[in-house]
């Protein structure tokens, strides 16, 4: 999907209704707007970060067993 929209005298832009519907953007919701390699990028802003950032870091701890590695930092304290 790949739409055209033009930035108005106040720098606002309207959404196109596809976008909107395939993200379930409503009147009234927040988005977040940030650039990432020359692009902008609008993101609807979640209810809680807590349920957005779960399981964010899961594939860091892939293979790693979080017990043991708990316990070896716990001993390194110690030194």
């Amino acid at each position: 999907m790949k739409n055209v929209v033009k930035v108005g005298k106040r720098y606002q832009v309207v959404i196109p209704k596809e976008a909107r519907e395939q993200l379930g953007i409503n009147v009234e919701d927040k988005l977040i707007v940030s650039v990432r390699n020359a692009q902008i990028i609008m993101q609807p802003k979640p209810q809680r970060y807590s349920e957005y950032m779960q399981g964010l870091g899961k594939k860091v701890w892939r293979e790693i067993e979080a017990t043991e590695y708990v316990r070896k930092e716990r001993e390194a304290w110690g030194k």
